[in-house]
């Protein structure tokens, strides 16, 4: 029995030693639960708890930020960015651990000619788990060899990043530039624009593909959703577009911010271009903020052409050498067999098509009737011009103009009656130069003088960067460098190349653009409106700064002199004086020391100059108008002097479109040891970390749009016209250029024109006095106002402006310095580009090679 008992026993201590492991999995609580009820009873009766915890649980395995996309407004997809331009780049991204304070800025940037880096950047507030889009500006002086820059998000004081991104870059040439267009129909209609002979240069081979796309005139720039527009909001960020496409979009739908930004851009040489045709296309721009604006008034009609209108049409426009219709181009497109694109559109013949594709031949062929449908044909939208509009009519006598349009500014906006979308102009051959004439407004390849680019396997010849755009920046345009001569094929795979080797985890090196490699040919291509030290403007403003500063550079003699006495003192004098007088030679050794410092002590004597004030700085400023525009365009070049070493800190709290980088002074040595500084474009647009090294100078440059008091205007008819100063400025030694035809130009000296006075124009010539330039405070303003009184070269849309340059005491309001300067000086040079001529007639020989044949 006893046996039996013990038998039973370790029968259930074996078992229960078995089950212990299940058990332990639902060990009983002190409720008497075990785990997994507990768990199923705690998500019935909190499944928020849970929830969090599980949420939490997710957030540990998540990336801390996620970048979703970058792009460089108003390029939707492909982020187009040209050398020496302000860009705006967007970035969306989100913080998926928790609220985030710190800086989105790029990788330190050398600047060419100067021992300076630079990083653009901004302020960077994340919510948690909130996808945020942050914009800051930013520029490559050489973009050619770059494929992506590197965007790095930090903490202020942090050693090393929290996140780095490479946002990609797509390089353009000098003289390419961008075209906008807003739809709000779909865009395939604008898409085969770039497949025109209007955008491509005329000895251009089409079949490499590559040179194609490389040395293209025009970028289409479409957005796929019209209601989330892609463009920048700063005005100075649009200096790469040269037109705008305006067909049917609601005014509406671009803010306030892009709206300002758009009519700046007119002003200072953009082009607008307004669809017609079928449809309230004009109506809806009816007290809008381009109303003020348009060249006509739209009557809500619309009627078909006739006949006699469409033959018109086709005689006036006349399909371009190897001209095919942009239907044909999508049908051959379509067809089996096709071949590579040619200067004919296609080298190969398609299969299926008896005629061979047309090759390119140096003349316009014949008229291209233009085919209308059974029941279908072009419609035109009705307009009444305004005062001041000029009209491009279709036909001698007809009623319906073919555009109106108006000088705004320095640029233009032009109404087009029809719309080269629709079927039957998207058929015909002669759209190609209608574009190119009409809508471009692009020159004749044999009219303008071209620059010359190798190719693959000939040179290509290509019309220059001032030629394609209307849009100046004076201070930018005038008197820039020629491009260097072509040397060698372009090496296009190194354009898709990045600028820099990756580097190691933690360690980020400053990124030389200016000396990267893998420069295509089309860098030596003119460009217009760029950022560079090397022009006119800024080498005289550098000068007169250097000049006004009173800071002086030794001469070559003054160092070959010291040099010579200090050998001399420091060898055979001290040696004969501590040999022959004290007659203790190891004393030789002990006046080593002291005469290196009295030396270096009396160098630095001689050499300081006494400024008077522990900090000082001067500016020459350039304020740019365009007629009764109430916004001028300020250009800045200022010097900074300090006794000791300073970081100073440039900002502009009340002006968001300020632009400010160190600028060069010309006198950088090899070897000199680098600083960095940093553009901030937001909350407070600011140059921080601007290094001064103790009695040296050093110089930035800045650019702005601002609110001006009152205009600069013509008042009358010619013979009897007046100048009326409502700026609020006193204009000293005031010049009247009037530009004629071919080059020629008219000067008159109107000598000082006190606020709010008024001056005649057409009266008796005033002979400027000897030295016109007096009485200004710091840099001498001279040889500013003598370049903008002579331009390098007069374009058509040139003709018949009015320009007044002048300047006044003082320097623009605008900036605030950190540490505060002890003395801030200088002058303000005026250009006021008071009245423009038309705009050019496209039927003109400079637009048409058969002008003279008609």
């Amino acid at each position: 029995m006893k046996r039996t008992v013990a038998a039973v026993v370790i029968a259930v201590l074996t078992l229960g030693a078995a089950a212990r492991p299940a058990a332990a999995q639902e060990e009983p609580s002190n409720s008497g639960l075990s785990q997994a009820d507990e768990e199923k009873l705690r998500m019935l009766s909190d499944p928020e708890a849970l929830s969090k915890k599980d949420q939490a649980k997710d957030a540990r395995q998540r990336i801390p930020f996620e970048v979703f996309r970058s792009s460089v407004p108003p390029s939707e997809v492909l982020p187009w960015v040209k050398s020496r331009h302000w860009h705006a780049m967007a970035v969306d991204l989100r913080a998926n651990l928790d609220d985030y304070v710190g800086s989105l800025q790029t990788s330190p940037i050398a600047l060419p000619d100067m021992p300076q880096d630079v990083t653009f950047g901004r302020e960077a507030r994340l919510i948690r788990e909130q996808r945020t889009r942050l914009g800051m500006s930013f520029l490559l002086p050489s973009a050619a060899a770059v494929k992506e820059m590197p965007l790095e998000l930090g903490r202020p004081g942090a050693i090393r990043p929290d996140h780095v991104y490479p946002a990609s870059i797509k390089a353009m040439a000098p003289n390419q530039m961008l075209v906008v267009v807003l739809t709000k129909e779909a865009s395939g209609g604008y898409a085969t624009w770039s497949r025109m002979n209007a955008t491509l240069p005329g000895s251009l081979d089409r079949a490499d593909a590559p040179s194609t796309d490389v040395l293209r005139y025009y970028r289409m720039s479409l957005f796929s959703e019209p209601d989330n527009l892609s463009l920048p909001n700063h005005p100075l960020t649009w200096t790469a577009v040269s037109h705008v496409v305006w067909d049917g979009m609601e005014p509406d739908v671009i803010s306030v911010a892009h709206q300002e930004a758009l009519i700046d851009w007119i002003h200072w040489g953009g082009q607008l271009i307004l669809m017609g045709g079928a449809g309230p296309k004009f109506s809806v721009l009816r007290d809008s903020f381009l109303d003020a604006y348009l060249p006509a008034d739209s009557t809500g009609e619309v009627r078909s052409l006739d006949e006699a209108d469409l033959k018109a049409l086709a005689e006036a426009y006349r399909p371009p050498p190897g001209a095919v219709s942009v239907a044909d181009r999508v049908l051959l497109s379509s067809q089996p067999g096709a071949g590579v694109v040619n200067s004919g559109y296609r080298r190969m013949q398609p299969a299926g098509f008896d005629d061979p594709i047309p090759q390119r031949s140096a003349t316009y062929g014949a008229p291209d009737p233009i085919r209308t449908a059974d029941g279908v044909t072009v419609l035109a939208a009705v307009m009444r011009p305004r005062e001041g509009s000029t009209l491009v009519p279709i036909r001698e006598g007809g009623e319906l103009p073919l555009a109106v349009e108006r000088r705004v500014g320095r640029g233009r906006i032009t109404m087009l009656a029809v719309n080269p979308t629709e079927p039957a102009l998207v058929a015909w051959k002669g759209l190609d130069s209608m574009v190119r004439r009409v809508v471009f407004r692009r020159p004749e390849e044999s009219s303008v003088a071209l620059g010359t680019v190798p190719g693959p396997v000939d040179p290509v010849q290509v019309i220059q960067g001032p030629d394609l755009t209307w849009y100046r920046i004076a201070t930018r345009d005038v008197g820039v460098p020629s491009p260097p001569p072509p040397s060698q094929p372009p090496n296009l795979p190194a354009m898709r190349r990045g600028f820099a080797a990756p580097s190691p985890p933690g360690q980020f090196t400053s990124v030389d653009y200016s000396a990267s490699g893998g420069e295509s040919a089309a860098v030596q291509t003119g460009g217009v409106t760029e950022w560079r030290d090397d022009s006119q403007i800024p080498i005289v403003s550098r000068d007169a700064l250097e000049k006004s500063s009173g800071i002086k550079v030794p001469s070559s003699s003054f160092v070959l002199k010291v040099i010579l006495a200090y050998v001399l003192a420091i060898a055979p004098l001290n040696w004969l004086i501590c040999r022959v007088i004290l007659r203790r030679r190891e004393l030789a050794w002990v006046a080593v020391p002291l005469l290196a410092l009295g030396f270096a002590g009396a160098v630095e004597r001689v050499a300081a100059y006494d400024l008077g004030f522990d900090s000082a700085g001067d500016e020459l400023d350039v304020l740019e108008i365009q007629g009764e525009f109430p916004r001028g365009h300020i250009s800045r070049f200022g010097s900074i002097y300090t006794t000791g070493h300073g970081r100073y800190a440039i900002r502009f709290p009340n002006d968001t479109t300020a632009l400010a980088l160190p600028m060069a002074t010309g006198r950088a040595i090899a070897g000199e040891d680098r600083t960095t500084a940093a553009w901030r474009s937001f909350p407070i647009p600011a140059l921080e970390d601007f290094i001064v090294q103790p009695r040296s100078l050093s110089m930035y440059r800045a650019e702005q749009m601002a609110n001006l008091s009152g205009p600069i205007v013509v008042e009358g008819e010619a013979g009897s016209r007046k100048i009326r100063n409502s700026s609020g400025m006193e204009l000293r030694d005031a010049f009247v250029i009037e530009q004629g035809r071919g080059g020629s130009a008219v000067e008159r000296y109107l000598g000082t024109i006190a606020p709010d006075a008024v001056v005649d124009l057409d009266g008796d010539d005033t002979e400027p006095p000897a030295a016109v330039v007096n009485g200004y405070d710091g840099p001498d303003p001279s040889a500013i106002l003598h370049a903008l009184r002579r331009p390098a070269a007069v374009k058509p849309e040139e003709i018949g402006e009015i320009r007044l340059t002048a300047w006044t005491p003082g320097p623009a309001a605008g900036p605030e310095f950190s540490p505060p300067l002890d003395r801030h000086r200088g002058s303000t040079v005026v250009v006021a580009h008071l009245r423009y001529g038309p705009p050019p007639d496209p039927a003109g020989r400079h637009y048409d090679l058969n002008a003279d044949a008609r």
